[in-house]
Order: structure tokens, then sequence, then C-alpha cells
């Protein structure tokens, strides 16, 4: 989906769905009926159009090839030099008449062989009503949204855009926005539900894709002094069932605040969340994250970001706390942010509560040669905070708690971009990949320690406007 004209139709920027392939339900013919009705409705719409109505018909086509050699120790389908194929086709209609907004978004995908962020099968087929919704402006600044609708907050580090992670879903959500006129003020208050079971294609929403049953969340940022300083504040509820008992159900807050300072060459971004409740097995949850990024413009052709972030974590050597309460932080449904390094390497693995934490110290550095032309090099500096790993010995069947070093990994990536025009846009990544030993026991990878890893890919991305607004539209972001 193409930002740039979604943006001017909808007052925020609604996530992309995976689920697990099993056989046709009626779950999966209902979302196939609404999605054919939609399209019925739009097309009656084109036809009778009316003079003071708006128009949007867009498309976005995507292909992505990438090569991964991770040198793992135990032959699988992730085992070294292996190419994978990524493609997709979405076409957009939106309509809006007077206070009445409605938005479709109908999305093929193709995925052949493996990557580091999709569960994707290989050689999978699938295609769905990616978004599906209708919102209504009550007054110049409150307005309802519902249906299923891509949520994108804070940067995507909790709710993310489609961006090639198959773990991303969108979400069936009604959403209260509430936008100032001037647009200094913003606040979104939602409530969401998958309780549905896996469905037949990849682009379905579902709770185990999603990780929860029942989500409601608050987002809202407030922009002062000439728009030169930021707040916001997100706070996310959700809840599921432990995966045996339906009835019962657990649930977890992720509480957090921000801010971003902006001056003539320079930027500063503040975060930190908090986690508490939780998790499905019954333990309690207390977690963190915090996060510094200082940019710097050094030139109108040179840009430099120095950045680090912190996930909270378990430590395993400390059994007795372990059992009682999880400290391993979750990014919760998206997890496909770049700047967890841009081969995806930690994405699926800090999905969940449970893990060791993760430290991310990285400097990128971005040159722009042209207005079609740039160049961003960067380098990540991954660890742990505690340095020890909790492996199941494969004869005893007991956990075996195992000191390691807290150096994880180093990458390295290169980034080009060429943007020949306004709706195409090419990409071609090189990563290079040093991990440390201690990788090895990391996540069952059973990769070779200090052996180095290497990741690229190539994507053409496509984003035609067949037919735009007539006239730009107040927008969040």
């Amino acid at each position: 989906m193409s930002q740039k004209e979604i943006s001017s139709f909808n007052a925020q920027t609604p996530g992309h769905s995976t689920g697990v392939t099993q056989k046709e339900t009626g779950c999966v013919v209902l979302n196939k009926t609404l999605a054919v009705l939609v399209l019925l409705v739009f097309s009656i719409l084109v036809l009778f159009e009316r003079a003071d109505a708006q128009l949007l018909i867009s498309g976005d086509f995507d292909a992505r090839g990438e090569y991964l050699n991770l040198r793992r120790i135990v032959s699988d389908s992730l085992n070294s030099k292996s190419f994978n194929f990524s493609g997709s086709a979405e076409f957009d209609f939106g309509y809006r008449y007077k206070h009445f907004d409605s938005y479709l978004a109908l999305l093929t995908s193709y995925s052949s062989g493996t990557n580091l962020f999709s569960y994707a099968n290989p050689g999978t087929f699938s295609g769905n009503a990616y978004q599906a919704w209708v919102s209504y402006q009550f007054s110049k600044w409150f307005s309802l949204q519902a249906g299923r609708i891509e949520l994108s907050y804070d940067d995507q580090r909790f709710f993310q855009a489609r961006d090639w992670n198959h773990l991303v879903t969108s979400h069936n959500a009604v959403i209260a926005h509430w936008l100032a006129p001037d647009t200094n003020f913003m606040a979104d208050l939602g409530v969401a539900a998958n309780k549905f079971p896996g469905f037949a294609s990849n682009l379905n929403t579902e709770p185990t894709v999603n990780g929860y049953r029942y989500l409601g969340f608050l987002y809202a940022h407030k922009k002062t002094c000439d728009d030169k300083l930021l707040f916001t504040l997100t706070d996310i509820c959700d809840a599921s069932d432990n995966g045996v008992s339906r009835s019962v159900l657990y649930g977890r807050n992720t509480l957090g605040l921000s801010t971003w300072l902006a001056w003539t060459d320079w930027n500063l971004f503040l975060t930190g969340f908090y986690q508490a409740g939780h998790i499905t097995d019954g333990r309690r949850l207390s977690a963190f994250y915090y996060s510094g990024y200082f940019g710097y413009q050094f030139t109108g052709w040179l840009g430099v970001m120095l950045a680090y972030e912190h996930m909270s974590g378990d430590n395993y050597a400390d059994s007795a706390e372990w059992k009682k309460v999880v400290h391993g932080f979750s990014m919760l449904y998206g997890n496909s942010r770049k700047n967890m390094g841009l081969s995806g390497f930690f994405n699926a693995a800090y999905r969940t509560n449970i893990n060791p934490g993760l430290n991310n110290l990285y400097l990128t550095t971005t040159f722009t040669v042209s207005d079609a032309i740039s160049i961003e090099a960067s380098y990540h500096w991954f660890s742990l905070p505690h340095a020890y790993m909790r492996e199941l010995d494969p004869v005893s069947g007991k956990y075996v708690v195992e000191k390691i070093s807290s150096s994880l990994i180093h990458e390295a990536d290169l980034l080009f971009t060429f943007t020949p025009v306004e709706s195409l846009e090419i990409d071609l990544n090189y990563s290079l990949l040093f991990p440390g030993r201690s990788l090895s026991a990391f996540n069952g990878w059973n990769t070779n320690g200090n052996n180095m890893f290497s990741y690229a890919y190539l994507e053409v991305d496509f984003s035609p406007t067949l037919l735009g607004p007539k006239t730009k539209i107040k927008h969040l972001h």
C-alpha cells in the first residue's frame, strides 16, 4: 500500500496479517464474501459518483529476492545459501462523500523459500482483504472508524505495517479519532478482537499471530514550540487464553512515554515503556524498554544518527525468580522494525515475553547523492543484558543454564535506494553479520560461532495512483 495516497485519505495510517494454514472455515467464507460485497459497493459508487465526492484508486506491486547464508550447524530449511522470493500485489479503493469515508485494500502475496522474519510456508500463495473499513466524521476533530484496519503508531514500534513481515496482521478494530483542527494534538482510543482460529490464508487476522484475543489501546501526541517538541503517550492492554482453556484469560499492559526535540540540524528522540500483568502460563510480567536516538545533519547530503535500545530480559541463572516472574520485554505484534538491523535477525525472537533481553547500539550514516539516490550505511552491536542461556538437554529432558559472553553479534548494513519517479523505488541491501560464539546457543539456532553470515536483498516497489483525491485531506502524521 502506498502511504502517500492513503495518508491523504485517512486521518491515521491504520497492520497486516499471516495465519496458520488450515482447512477453510466459515470465517474464511465470510471474509471473502465481505471483500466481494465491499468491492461491489465501490463499483456502484464509481458508476454513480457524485460531483462533490472523492474517489481514490491506487496500487502497490512489490517484488523482493533475498540471498541468505546462515552457516547453521544443523541442516534444515534455514541452512547455508538459500534464495527466497516474495511478491505481492495490492489494489486500494477509497471513497469519501461529505463526512463518510470507506476504504478497501485487496492483497495477494506469494512466498517461496524461507527468510529471517517470516513463518510463511515456502511456495505459498495467499489472497484476502487486507483492509476493509468505514469511518464517519462527526465534527472537524472527531471521527469513528470500524472494520479491518492496519495500525501504525510511534515509529511502528508495536503496531507495524506489512513491510515483508508476514507475522504482522491487520486488526479487527473500532477506533475513536480525536484530531485538533490545527493538528497539534491527536488521540486515538481503540478496541480490537481476534477471536477466531487460524484460517487458510496468511493474510487473515487470528490470535496465534497477533498474540491476543482482545485488545484496547490509547495513543496520543502533542506538538508544541512550533512543532519542534513532541510528546507521545502509548497504552496497550491485551488479553489472551493459554491455548488450553479459552475461558481463562491472561492480560498484559504496555505503557510508554516519549519525547522528540528537533532543531535545524539536529534532533533527539527519547522513549521508555513498561510492561506489566501476566503471560499466558500465569506468571507475572515486569519488563521495560528504553531507547535514545540522536541525529545530526552535517550538510545537505550527509546525516548521522547514533542510537541505543535496551530491552529487559530474564536472568536464567535466577531460577527461583524465573518460576514466578518474567522480565523479558516483548515487541508485541509487529516487530519488523528496521532499527533492529536490516537483516531482521532478531524479529521473531522478541515477539514474546520469554527472552533474555537485548541491547542494540548502532550508528547510521545517510548519504543523499541526489533527489533520486541515497545510500545508508549502518553498524549494529547486539548484546545481552544477562550472560546466561537456558537450553533443554535432549538426553536428560531437563533445562540447563549455560553462562555465555554477553556480546551476541555485530552487523554491518549497506542500503542503496533509487527512486527514479515518485511511484517507483528500488532498494538494494547487503549485510554482513559477525556472530560471537554465544549465538550458537541463542534461540536454538545452532550456528557456527565466529563464522560470518551474509544477507542481501533486491526489492522493487511500484505504487501508482490511478485516481487521486481532488483535494488534500488533513492527516495525523
